[in-house]
């Protein structure tokens, strides 16, 4: 059976959704309690989420990713630290490095960076945003 990489087929859990015509300014953008999250829009600084984030092919995040795992669909222009895996769809733009315990790269997807797998979570838990009350 063929695989479906279809850019917006997002068969994952989507929790918290930031809209297409949405966008974000926080310096430290944190969702400690998030299993999930779809960004649609555009979120500018740092995120960080506790569970699995979704970035769609409209979505972009000019900043730091700091995940448990992620689907990339959108752009990036920043690094990602993910405890799991990294799935960069046909239609991801990535500028930054990648520290992850597993990449996934769709035929059609571009990165330009460094890339480190097979680090423990530990590794990655290490470069957690700081949590902003608010």
């Amino acid at each position: 059976m063929a695989r479906n990489n279809t850019h917006d087929d997002f068969s994952m859990p989507t929790g918290t959704v930031i809209g297409k015509d949405f966008t974000i300014h926080s310096a430290n953008f944190t969702c400690p309690d998030a299993e999930a999250m779809r960004i649609d829009g555009v979120v500018v600084g740092d995120i960080s989420i506790d569970g699995m984030l979704n970035l769609s092919a409209s979505g972009c995040i000019d900043g730091n990713i700091i995940c448990a795992s992620t689907r990339i669909a959108g752009r990036v222009n920043g690094n990602i630290r993910c405890r799991n895996i990294v799935h960069l769809a046909s239609t991801a733009d990535v500028n930054g490095d990648i520290m992850a315990t597993s990449l996934i790269v769709d035929d059609g997807a571009i990165f330009t960076g460094r890339c480190q797998t097979h680090v423990s979570q530990e590794d990655v838990a290490a470069y957690a945003l700081p949590r902003v009350e608010i």
